[in-house]
């Protein structure tokens, strides 16, 4: 099994990148479209951003939001960060409105680096959100760009990095924060977990030995770097071992494994929908031509491995905790998502916090035996951190059961929470943008089973007395209110949803009964959803810090 740890106090990126730097200098670090970066380029680029930004007021502590798609900007803005003791907060690239409003006000973030194509986006954020910003750095320029009207002062991405300031200090320690990652709410808005260096570290460990990762592999990620597996479990572990990443666009089933095989992949990241999604494509000529070994995090599944001759590993865990339970190469039991991590104490518990039996399902909760490894808490909300975080452990919302022999099984979300194509998505918020139509008295969204193994959004809707609005028409009010992710797939008008005393709305009932006859489905209808990211472009590109890619 690959191996590597290093002491709490020295889980700090900025040294670690410096180290990789020294070591493995000219080797190629990072690639993405025809831009390829060394372990030297990395953190000469990352040195540079970093003086910008504390020439542009960024002091430690401070928060820094990156409203980016995947490229090499994204990752050596959060290297920048985290060498000045700054807050890197990543946003999703298809939040708008109302949901970007509130991770950039919730955050408190004092910068925004964004990509041009986004600037749409942005231009629907409120007067009050945007001069909270002190400053927004456009990748790709700002000349021409539309920048949207308000307060806040825009300036091109290149001019920041080359703006003067001090040269990062590297005073930064285990406990100092790294990020405040969003996951999606359950009964309330998304809540920000806040991770230190060392959860960010502990966190990014457990893959290195999962797929035994080792310098010479290639480890190719079409998700996105705002999302934990691409950054924590991806570029993070690819530095500490000294390997190299490849960044894709976006995942696509279509080029998914032309990309892995032009890439000379030998490890992709996937997600447990993803295998489904790809076993639905006709046999291709890259089906067996790439040279990947492992894909993680996907549950076994023997007749994909079979088709493209590659071993899907699993494991599980959340933003909150990095991966916690998982087997290392090369071993595996088919349908469990591992054993537990060392480093972590485990317990399968009862609606009375009991424990329950081997065989039994309970609710996970877990408790770390190293300090830092557990997020700090969630940013702004004390009653939420402390209704997660009780008598020393962590209460994940998830059930699972243990065998005899310590192999846990997934066993579904206590949370009421929907997973769609990789995506978390919070029904409260959902309902929350489905409210605001004048015409939508009270609505409830729930999961639907997926095809393709996960969830689809499903939501019921009691209209106002007298409303003619079709499920077109609301499909149509919601599309530029809500990241396309987060749209329903399925809408049901019912004359009125089923309550608890407390006027409630008893979502169990809803799941138990199934659609409704009904029940609109906009795959079935036709209905187009437009997707709002776009590839990056740039005019230019800076040649000193980039190689052609080999």
């Amino acid at each position: 099994m690959t191996k590597f740890d290093l002491p709490l106090e020295r889980r700090v990126l900025g040294p670690i990148l410096s180290e990789r730097a020294r070591t493995e200098g000219s080797r190629v670090y990072l690639r993405h479209e025809d831009r390829a970066f060394s372990f030297a380029d990395a953190d000469a680029f990352a040195r540079e951003v970093a003086r910008g930004l504390s020439g542009a007021g960024i002091r430690r502590r401070d928060s820094v939001a990156l409203l980016l798609p995947n490229c090499p900007e994204f990752v050596f803005s959060w290297f920048a960060l985290s060498l000045i003791g700054a807050v890197m907060v990543p946003i999703n690239t298809s939040y708008k409105q109302a949901m970007l409003d509130y991770v950039i006000r919730d955050s408190g973030v004092k910068g925004l680096i964004t990509d041009r194509s986004l600037l749409p986006a942005l231009a629907g954020a409120s007067a009050e959100v945007l001069a909270q910003l002190e400053w927004v750095a456009v990748l790709g320029g700002i000349e021409g760009a539309g920048l949207p009207e308000g307060p806040a002062r825009f300036v091109d991405f290149d001019a920041l990095r080359r703006r003067a300031g001090p040269d990062p200090e590297l005073e930064c320690d285990c406990n100092d924060i790294n990020c405040v990652m969003y996951t999606s709410g359950t009964t309330g808005a998304s809540k920000g977990a806040v991770l230190s260096n060392g959860a960010f570290f502990g966190g990014s460990l457990p893959v290195i030995g999962i797929v035994g990762l080792e310098r010479d592999d290639v480890l190719f990620t079409p998700l996105p770097l705002f999302h934990g597996i691409a950054g924590r479990q991806g570029v993070y572990p690819c530095l500490l071992v000294g390997a190299q990443v490849v960044l894709g666009e976006r995942f696509s089933a279509t080029r998914f494994w032309q990309q892995a095989a032009q890439s000379q992949a030998t490890v992709a990241h996937t997600m447990f929908n993803i295998p489904a999604m790809l076993k639905a494509q006709p046999p291709g000529q890259y089906d067996r031509v790439h040279r990947l070994r492992y894909m993680y995090n996907a549950s076994h599944d023997a007749e994909f491995e079979q088709r493209f001759g590659v071993r899907l590993a699993e494991s599980y865990g959340l933003i909150e905790t990095g991966t916690v339970i998982y087997t290392p190469h090369p071993g595996r039991k088919p349908g469990s998502c591992g054993r537990l991590h060392d480093d972590w104490e485990a317990q399968l518990v009862d609606e009375r916090d009991q424990p329950v039996a081997a065989g039994e399902v309970g609710e996970l909760i877990l408790r770390p035996r190293l300090p830092g490894l557990l997020m700090q808490g969630y940013l702004n909300k004390p009653e939420e951190t402390l209704n997660a975080i009780r008598n020393g452990w962590f209460y994940t919302g998830d059930f699972a059961h243990r065998d005899g022999e310590g192999w846990y099984f997934f066993a579904g979300r206590k949370k009421e929470r929907i997973r769609r194509r990789g995506e978390n998505i919070s029904a409260w918020e959902v309902e929350k943008i489905a409210q605001g139509h004048p015409d939508v008295e009270v609505c409830a969204a729930l999961p639907y089973p997926s095809e393709l193994g996960d969830d689809d959004v499903r939501l019921a809707i009691v209209l106002r007395a007298g409303s003619q609005l079709s499920e077109e028409r609301l499909m149509d009010w919601l599309q530029p209110r809500m990241p396309y992710f987060m749209l329903p797939r399925y809408l049901e008008f019912l004359p009125e949803l089923p309550l608890t005393p407390t006027k409630k709305v008893q979502k169990h009932v809803l799941i138990e009964h199934g659609l409704y006859p009904n029940a609109w489905d906009r795959e079935q209808r036709g209905y187009k959803i437009e997707r709002t990211e776009r590839a990056v472009m740039r005019p230019e590109r800076d040649a000193s810090a980039q190689k052609q890619a080999r």
